[in-house]
């Protein structure tokens, strides 16, 4: 009985280590310091533009700080790593009213405009998203609100799902340009946001996460850490022994 309980409490812990450890890059900015971005935790300017600011003056929750975009502002994370076959990207982003788009790209391999997945929100409330090189209208948003963005991207068959508050508004759209002047995306290698443009622009992001899979769980509460599920599991062990 007890060498039962012992292969079930580890199949436990392994599958803790599992449903916990696929996320590669998670940050909420708080220990960010305000003011410029760029030159913090390896982010940096884009497309010869502006830095965004991290402020504390708009963020989820009563604590904590996010990014603030403006026009003429862009910047760019990269990451290490070969993240290939479906990744996920995760984050919550708050607009304002202003003729400014904030565009969001992701992808791999050179930084470029012709990234996999790329889209947009406006100050109609609309959100565009990129079919290869065919934008189209594909959701709204309510301005001044958070949304939670989750982007799905499969590096094999070269498309991207994206889902706006847990509701599906893209499914298999084409990466941009792949294989033309726009370059490839082989695996997810960096993220770029911002306006280069002089309309305004008055737009917030917050919590990104990414991670191997679809990212389903990302963006919701989390009711067990992943070193507090491995303690209490851990314990558990201990007691019958």
């Amino acid at each position: 009985m007890l060498k039962r309980s012992l292969v079930f409490s580890f199949g436990l812990l392994f599958l803790g280590f599992n449903a916990f450890g696929n996320v590669w890059y998670s940050e909420n900015f708080d220990n960010f310091k305000d003011g410029d971005i760029a030159g913090q935790d390896d982010w940096e300017t884009a497309m010869n533009q502006n830095t965004c600011q991290i402020s504390s003056e708009v963020k989820r929750g009563d604590t904590g700080k996010s990014i603030l975009i403006t026009e003429d502002t862009m910047v760019l994370r990269s990451f290490d790593g070969t993240h290939d076959g479906i990744q996920y990207v995760s984050l919550f982003t708050q607009r304002d009213k202003g003729a400014g788009i904030m565009l969001f790209y992701i992808g791999g391999d050179a930084i470029k405009w012709g990234g996999a997945a790329v889209f947009n929100t406006r100050g109609d409330t609309s959100i565009h998203a990129l079919d290869g090189n065919v934008g189209q209208q594909v959701g709204e948003l309510k301005l001044g609100e958070w949304h939670h963005f989750r982007i799905v991207l499969d590096f094999k068959k070269k498309t991207y799902d994206f889902y706006v508050d847990d509701e599906q508004i893209v499914d298999g759209f084409g990466f941009r340009g792949e294989g033309g002047k726009g370059g490839v995306n082989p695996s997810l290698g960096w993220i770029f946001f911002g306006w280069d443009h002089p309309d305004a622009l008055t737009a917030y992001i917050d919590d990104i996460e990414m991670g191997d899979g679809e990212g389903e769980t990302a963006g919701k509460p989390q009711a067990v850490s992943a070193s507090d599920k491995l303690a209490t599991t851990w314990g558990k062990i201990k007691q019958r022994l």
